[in-house]
């Protein structure tokens, strides 16, 4: 396949520039920045269908230059893979293969992809070496160069590229998307890391903007369900749809409830051999039960919670066992419950507020930074981050579950199972507040991916005042829990 440290002329990549040559990882940051995983997976088998109908490839909003685009990523992605391939056989400094404990801490962080083995997940180039084995870089390059053209060709009979030649390609594919994600997430897992400590012995950080305290309105709420009659009869037809409209369904567990509108967060486990993504999953319960009532959800695939629950996560340990199981099929079971002390469960939260909370106030100062000298796109982005920083610090330091989203809205109404506080910050119930809070909704997907898109001002810098005191109340629901952990 290759021999050396360096690949022949032939197999050298011809879409790649230099500096990307020099670190491919770039690339696969910049194929995720594209679009998430899943949807990857999706253009790529709408790829494959175009290749093999009788029409020619249609999409309605940008026509064929969607293809021209997917077909550029995609042969990019393997010529980029294809070096790290390279690199990692020849480094004697590889890196080593994940242990059980590794990956399922790492699951707390993340949804791994559900179409490699537990072997592949820990050691994601395995997957490398798969893929190529079957094709070699010059093949893979011709082999989408073809289903390009198929695909925007209007085939006859004797053109048409032969399904068992191509399901093999489509498939190797699949997995290697997968194994780019993984080392993708990986190394900026260990790049966030290294700023962190880095930042965490040069500096000490504020407290709050102006080092006022802030006092809670409310005290915290516990993370456990306490239901009414009504609610509980409510619940029961809740899990009834559910159980009835999805099948891959094992588990049903109450976290807790919300009085205003009423909402049911539920930890729903699937079979592992369900096919579709725990998201899709989710969002499709979500609509499901929204005539009848809202529903939060957090969906996992069997196996995440199987690993998990051993390896001392506090999200499946402490949290889920206070739960109330509401839905069990006969065959299900989960290991016992290996519930943190109180001691261990504090120092990882103080570990958690450390790492996303102090990354947050970080992002804030960014944010000042771009709206002094005027940049209020850069602004707007900023503050979007600074906000997601910190409510993945706040959830996950409270409950242990950690969001790899970003929707801010979901994750705010998360925050609700243990305070209303974060919520009222935006005073979503008026126009100043609902229009400087969609600002910094949409701030991530459109400062990075539309070129057109332009902050507003004024917009900026109401959303400032209130980021800042999103915050600071963020700081001081973390301080009360931590008080309330230790008894004081």
């Amino acid at each position: 396949m290759y021999e050396g440290t360096f690949a022949p002329w032939e197999h050298y990549p011809k879409f790649l520039y230099f500096d990307e040559v020099q670190n491919p990882l770039s690339v696969l940051e910049d194929f995720f920045n594209s679009d998430w995983l899943e949807d990857h997976q999706k253009d790529l088998k709408r790829w494959r269908d175009a290749v093999i109908a009788d029409d020619y490839f249609k999409d309605e909003r940008f026509g064929p230059a969607t293809l021209l685009f997917n077909y550029n990523l995609t042969v990019r992605l393997l010529e980029a893979m294809y070096l790290i391939w390279v690199k990692y056989e020849h480094d004697w400094q590889r890196p080593k293969p994940l242990t059980d404990e590794e990956l399922s801490e790492q699951m707390e962080e993340w949804d791994n992809p559900d179409n490699l083995s537990d072997a592949e997940l820990k050691n994601p180039y395995m997957v490398i070496e798969k893929v190529f084995k079957t094709y070699n870089l010059p093949q893979y390059r011709s082999i989408f160069e073809e289903w390009l053209n198929e695909a925007l060709s209007i085939k006859t009979n004797e053109e048409e590229i032969r399904v068992n030649e191509l399901v093999p390609v489509y498939e190797n594919m699949l997995l290697l998307y997968s194994a780019a994600w993984l080392i993708h997430k990986r190394a900026e897992w260990r790049s966030g890391e290294r700023k962190f400590q880095k930042l965490k012995k040069e500096r000490q950080y504020e407290e709050h903007a102006n080092n006022e305290p802030i006092i809670l309105k409310e005290p915290l709420k516990d993370v456990a369900p306490n239901l009414t009659a009504a609610a509980k009869l409510g619940l029961d037809e809740v899990v009834d749809l559910i159980t009835k409209k999805i099948t891959g369904v094992r588990s049903i567990t109450l976290l807790g409830t919300h009085p205003s509108p009423f909402t049911y967060y539920l930890v729903i486990l699937l079979d592992d051999s369900e096919r579709l993504a725990e998201h899709e999953v989710g969002n499709r319960i979500e609509d499901l039960c929204r005539p009848l009532v809202s529903v939060i959800t957090i969906v996992h695939k069997v196996s995440v919670a199987k690993q998990a629950i051993p390896s001392g996560s506090r999200f499946w340990n402490n949290t889920l066992s206070k739960g109330l199981n509401v839905y069990r099929v006969p065959e299900f079971s989960l290991p016992a419950f290996q519930l943190l002390s109180r001691e261990a469960y504090i120092e990882k939260s103080i570990t958690d507020w450390e790492r996303w909370g102090v990354q947050g106030k970080e992002f804030l100062k960014g944010a000042k930074y771009y709206i002094d000298n005027g940049n209020y796109t850069l602004g707007a982005f900023m503050l979007h981050q600074a906000a997601e920083s910190t409510l993945i610090a706040i959830i996950k330091a409270v409950t242990g579950y950690r969001f790899s989203a970003h929707n801010l809205s979901r994750m705010i109404k998360m925050t609700l199972l243990f305070t209303e506080e974060l919520k009222n910050v935006f005073e979503l119930n008026t126009t100043e507040g609902s229009q400087v809070f969609t600002l910094l909704q949409v701030a991530y997907s459109e400062a990075r991916y539309r070129g057109s898109f332009v902050a507003d001002e004024e917009t900026v810098k109401l959303l400032l005042p209130k980021v800042e005191l999103f915050l600071g109340i963020a700081q001081a629901i973390y301080n009360r829990f931590i008080q309330n952990k230790k008894g004081g």
